[in-house]
């Protein structure tokens, strides 16, 4: 009873490559089933924010500058508080981020009350330039 050592070495290598591809095809699954995960929580954190500015755009429309009550911000903060903001790129948070700055920086005014209404009108022309770029933008970055 001799042992056939080819049929060994080519039965073990057949093993380990049966192996090696198994624990190679799992990985690839995972990482491709993380990619679509986080392409989906960056599209509803994109719908999530361009639904937002678009309230605040309406908003402003509605009002027409004659009513000076403050922005509510509290989606941007809910989205920077989680980390999702992590998924966009740097160049979409950073538009996004200087929007609501613009309007924070409104909300900082109306609560000081010592800016006159001309101020404010031209902080309201700012924030409304600010969010129309930011919803190109973003619309931009939704159809990639």
């Amino acid at each position: 009873m001799a042992i056939e050592w080819d049929q060994v070495l080519i039965e073990n290598i057949l093993l380990a490559a049966i192996i090696v591809g198994s624990i190679y095809l799992e990985r690839w699954l995972v990482e491709q089933s993380r990619r679509r995960k986080e392409r989906e929580a960056m599209k509803k954190t994109i719908n999530i924010v361009i639904n937002d500015l678009e309230n605040k755009l309406r908003l402003l429309e509605s009002n027409q500058y004659k009513n000076y009550i403050p922005f509510f911000t509290d989606m941007w903060d809910a989205i920077i508080l989680t980390g999702r903001h992590s998924l966009l790129s740097f160049e979409t948070f950073e538009d996004l981020q200087h929007t609501y700055s613009w309007m924070k920086y409104y909300n900082t005014e109306i609560n000081i009350g010592k800016s006159d209404e001309d101020v404010l009108k031209d902080l309201l022309t700012n924030v409304k330039k600010s969010i129309n770029q930011s919803l190109k933008n973003l619309a931009e970055t939704k159809n990639l």
